[in-house]
């Protein structure tokens, strides 16, 4: 049960920080939202995980050095994909990433699904159809909806990302992960700094303007943190769509803070999504 209560409140920190983030999207761009989360993780994740190892970290071999680097890059994509749209949408778009996940962990580390988990997944696949399919059917209103791909993006590169970590803990443990992925953060949102060129004036960080998005930041950190040091408790076939129901609390937040609406259709797919997400993680405990 260890790797459940992990994963369940990575999902409540990755809620909470995810709605304190968006409600500062307006004067912090995602490439400085990326930038200072690189920057908080090497003492929220380095510092912990010297004293929780012993200062026993394990040095990876080349492949697994390169595996960390895929997995970090693709965790770059998070906030440029809840910047594009209602954060109680986008944010249930990548959250399908279980989807990634569970094919991956399936073919290259031989973790089964049961019936109910592979329900949970067509429901998930559902109601991402539900909340992406537009108002009208008209060509505009389809070109609107631009937020979705980036949500699959998202999801596809998140979901991969996990399945990498995974393989990479399995190898050297958590904690040398962990360590090893805050050190390669920083470069990769160097290189993000080059391949942004619109988001590069440094955001105005005076009065109480920064506030809500530095302790999303801080929160969305210590739920990562937790998230990656429950693979080492459990199959990830099953941490990453536990993880994942943190939508249903985000929704909630959302509307509730930050002013947003959904249409029913849209509330169906989330619930859907929700309940998927749900069925793939807690059936099988």
């Amino acid at each position: 049960m260890t790797w459940f209560i992990l994963a369940l409140s990575a999902s409540l920190c990755w809620a909470v920080g995810q709605v304190l983030v968006k409600k500062g999207f307006e004067n912090i761009p995602p490439l400085w939202n990326n930038i200072f989360t690189n920057f908080l993780i090497l003492i929220l994740h380095i510092v912990p995980v010297l004293f929780l190892s012993n200062f026993s970290i394990k040095i990876p071999p080349v492949h697994i050095f390169i595996i960390i680097v895929a997995s970090a890059s693709g965790y770059h994509t998070f906030f440029y994909a809840i910047s594009k749209g209602e954060v109680s949408l986008t944010g249930t778009v990548c959250a399908g990433y279980p989807i990634f996940t569970i094919i991956l962990s399936q073919v290259f580390l031989n973790e089964r699904l049961s019936l109910f988990q592979s329900i949970g997944v067509g429901l998930v696949i559902t109601g991402v159809v539900f909340i992406a399919l537009p108002e009208r059917a008209a060509s505009k209103e389809i070109k609107n909806h631009g937020w979705i791909l980036w949500g699959l993006i998202c999801a596809m590169l998140i979901g991969s990302g996990d399945f990498l970590a995974k393989f990479s803990i399995n190898h050297i443990g958590a904690y040398s992960h962990i360590f090893f992925l805050a050190l390669i953060s920083n470069p990769i949102g160097a290189i993000n700094y080059l391949i942004d060129r619109k988001g590069r004036r440094f955001p105005d960080l005076t009065g109480k303007k920064a506030l809500p998005t530095f302790l999303g930041l801080i929160v969305v950190a210590m739920g990562t943190f937790l998230f990656l040091i429950s693979f080492e408790h459990g199959k990830v076939s099953l941490i990453a769509p536990v993880s994942s129901i943190y939508p249903a609390i985000t929704a909630v937040l959302a509307v509730r803070f930050l002013g947003e609406k959904i249409t029913l259709k849209q509330g169906f797919g989330i619930a859907i999504i929700v309940i998927g997400l749900i069925l793939v993680g807690i059936v099988s405990i």
